[in-house]
C-alpha cells in the first residue's frame, strides 16, 4: 500500500480504493427453478435489518446481468431496485441469499422470463468462510433437487463479495414536505385541467410533446383523472436523496376511498412522479 501511495498520491489512492470497492464481484455457481436456469455473473452484498429488533442480516444478491450499483445504493427499496433491474431484460434473473447463521441460509428472487417472484424459505444449508464488516464469503446450496408444486429447483451459489454500504432512508412526516406538496398540487391541477402546474410533476411518459388544446385537453385530463386520486392527503413515507416514497390516502373519481404509495424523484428542481400504486381502502 505504501508503494501505491508513493505512485498515486493520497487523493488518487482514495479514488482507487473507492473504485475497487464498487467494482463488480463476479458470481459463480448455478441456479435452476423449473425451466429457468442461469449462472450468476455479478454479486453484491449488503446488510439490512432482520426480523429481530437490533439485529442485521447479511444479504448476498446474485444476478445474470451486470448490477447498476449506484442505482442500488440510491434506491429506497433495495430489493425492489434489483427486481427493477432484472425486469429490463426478458431473461433477467436475480436471487437473494439471506444468511440466517453460519450454516443456514434463505433464498428469494425474481425471474423475468416466467414473471415469478420466489420465496423458497430460510432453511437451506450454508458454509460461511468469512463474515466481517467489509467482506462475506461462503456458499448457499441445496443438497438435492427440491420439488415445489409443478417446479423443481436446485442451486449451488458460492460467493465472495465486499459489503456495500447502503444508507437507510429517512422518514417523511405527515404532509410529505416538499415532495408531498408537489404531489398534492398535481392532484389539484389534474382536477382543474391546469397544464402549467400538472406538467411539472407528471411522469415523463405521461407528458405529451406539445401542450393539449381544446377538446384534446379535456380528453387528456380526463385520462389522467382515471389514474390519479380526485382528492388526497399524504400520511407519511420514506425519502433518500432525490427520491421519495409517499404514503397517501384519498378518494378516486367515483368517491371510493383509496390508499396508495407514490414514488417521486427530483429532476431539474421539480418533484416528478415515477410510479404509483393505488388500491381500494373499502
Amino acid at each position: 500500500m505504501r508503494r501505491f501511495q508513493a505512485i498515486l498520491g493520497p487523493a488518487l489512492l482514495a479514488l482507487f480504493l473507492s473504485s475497487s470497492l464498487f467494482a463488480a464481484d463476479a458470481g459463480k455457481g448455478t441456479f435452476r427453478f423449473g425451466k429457468v436456469q442461469f449462472q450468476p455473473v455479478d454479486t453484491l452484498a449488503y446488510r439490512q435489518e432482520g426480523s429481530d429488533p437490533g439485529k442485521t442480516v447479511t444479504v448476498v444478491v446474485l444476478t445474470n446481468f451486470q448490477i447498476d450499483r449506484p442505482a442500488i445504493v440510491e434506491a429506497i427499496d433495495t430489493a425492489g431496485a434489483f427486481i427493477e433491474q432484472a425486469s429490463k431484460s426478458e431473461t433477467g434473473a436475480v436471487v437473494m441469499v439471506s444468511l440466517q447463521g453460519p450454516d443456514r441460509c434463505g433464498l428469494s428472487g425474481f425471474l423475468t422470463a416466467t414473471q415469478q417472484q420466489l420465496d423458497l424459505g430460510s432453511s437451506f444449508p450454508a458454509k460461511t468462510t468469512a463474515l466481517t464488516a467489509v467482506r462475506v464469503a461462503g456458499e448457499c446450496f441445496t443438497s438435492k433437487p427440491v420439488k415445489s408444486f409443478e417446479n423443481t429447483y436446485e442451486f449451488r451459489l458460492p460467493y465472495d463479495a465486499a459489503i456495500t454500504a447502503i444508507p437507510k432512508p429517512d422518514r417523511v412526516a405527515a404532509g410529505g414536505g416538499e415532495p408531498g406538496a408537489a404531489y398534492l398540487a398535481l392532484v389539484k391541477a389534474i382536477q382543474a385541467s391546469d397544464w402549467d402546474t400538472a406538467h411539472l410533476h407528471l411522469q415523463k411518459e405521461e407528458i405529451p410533446k406539445t401542450p393539449p388544446k381544446g377538446a384534446e385537453s379535456a380528453q387528456f385530463f380526463h385520462g389522467l383523472a382515471l389514474n390519479y386520486p380526485k382528492t388526497a392527503s399524504v400520511t407519511g413515507g420514506l425519502v433518500k436523496g432525490q427520491r421519495v416514497l409517499l404514503d397517501i390516502q384519498g378518494k378516486d373519481m367515483d368517491g371510493q376511498k383509496i390508499n396508495g404509495v407514490v414514488a417521486m424523484t427530483k429532476i431539474a428542481g421539480q418533484w416528478q412522479v415515477v410510479a404509483q400504486n393505488l388500491f381500494s381502502a373499502e
